[in-house]
């Protein structure tokens, strides 16, 4: 008779951040699921392993140590399961390094696609944080410091975590 082994759920408090960020790993140290939360929520994570075909690889990167030092953010070579497109533009992400930020427009030539399809992309990222579609903003950030939407809020909490992690990365200055 094997043991079954339970998924861990780790929490994430970034500096200035009203939400957490939450994300629940296997036995093995598998990324199994991973979301922005209200950090009173109880753990309510859906596990990628119940998503057909979702190749569960370690992501590579530990969320609490780019909570002290956004420099200890590194690349994930996994990207999880989705369309064509949206791992292109994953694995696209990835590549931006802590400190930069690329326009949905380029992103949109560099993965021969449409500056929309990419910001689609961004927004059904599963795995935020480890593919940092946060470093993805609108063509008018060099002037008016517009960094378009996060997860597909214009405005909100979700709206502030995208600029809170710019912050904490460099591009932005602290408000």
């Amino acid at each position: 008779m094997s043991a079954v082994s339970t998924p861990r759920s780790q929490r994430c408090l970034l500096p200035g951040v009203a939400l957490a960020f939450v994300w629940l790993e296997s036995a093995r140290g598998d990324l199994l699921a991973c979301d922005w939360q209200d950090p009173e929520a109880p753990d309510a994570l859906r596990p990628l392993a119940d998503i057909p075909g979702a190749d569960l690889q370690p992501p590579g990167f530990d969320p609490v140590a780019y909570g002290r030092d956004a420099a200890a953010w590194q690349p994930t070579p996994a990207v999880p399961p989705g369309s064509a497109h949206s791992r292109r533009v994953w694995a696209a992400l990835s590549a931006i390094p802590v400190g930069e930020v690329r326009t949905y427009g380029q992103i949109a030539a560099e993965v021969g696609s449409a500056p929309r399809a990419v910001g689609q992309a961004c927004r059904a990222n599963p795995w935020p944080l480890f593919i940092p579609c946060h470093r993805v903003v609108s063509a008018r950030f060099r002037t008016s410091r517009d960094v378009g939407g996060y997860a597909g809020d214009q405005v909100g909490e979700l709206a502030q975590v995208k600029r809170l992690l710019l912050a904490h990365e460099g591009v932005l200055a602290p408000r």
